[in-house]
């Protein structure tokens, strides 16, 4: 049983922790060298542009993680809705990605690749939040925060590491998640075993 009040703690948690993890990349990158790292310095446009950013991030969540993947967790297989919804949870950050950040030294298909490398662990954590908190609401907040500090956070590269860690950075997020949300993922993750 749980406390009152207790289980209104988590989403924020996880959010927070979702945010730290999938971030972390930064700080470890300007810590070995391999980044420098700027802040508002984008074009006046962007910054103009964020709270249709925020709710780009709250229509993608609502679609992606309320709709889809509801509607997958009634139809597939208990263990296969999160997965198949990740997937489709990468197509508009990875479009974004490549519009918004390209790298014209670097050729499209590895810029791609890491692209969908690194957003499918952060789209898989998200469904893990919509899971554990049961509301894909606390998914728009992670998203919108990250997106946020994508346009406020300006790194410039220096080594080619980079992607790496932005890549375990991801699955870091994943990880946390659902560590943060153990408690309540309990009940899904004893259903899967239970079939398996």
């Amino acid at each position: 049983m749980t406390r009152m009040g207790e289980r209104s703690v988590f989403p924020v948690l996880a959010v927070l922790a979702f945010l730290a993890a999938a971030l972390s990349y930064l700080p470890v990158a300007r810590a070995l060298r391999y980044a420098t790292i700027a802040f508002f310095t984008r074009p006046a446009s962007w910054h103009i542009a964020l709270p249709f950013v925020v709710l780009v991030a709250f229509l993608h969540e609502a679609l992606v993680r309320g709709v889809l993947y509801g509607a997958l967790r009634c139809r597939v297989p208990v263990g296969f809705g999160a997965p198949l919804a990740a997937l489709a949870g990468v197509v508009a950050p990875v479009a974004a990605r490549l519009w918004l950040f390209p790298f014209p030294a670097v050729p499209w298909p590895l810029v791609l690749g890491q692209a969908v490398v690194a957003e499918l662990p952060l789209s898989l954590a998200l469904c893990l939040l919509a899971l554990g908190t049961g509301r894909w609401l606390p998914g728009g907040f992670a998203l919108a925060l990250l997106w946020i500090s994508r346009i406020v956070i300006v790194p410039t590269f220096h080594g080619s590491p980079v992607p790496t860690l932005e890549i375990l950075a991801a699955l870091l997020a994943a990880a946390v998640v659902a560590l943060v949300l153990h408690r309540p993922l309990t009940p899904h993750r004893e259903a899967l075993e239970g079939l398996s």
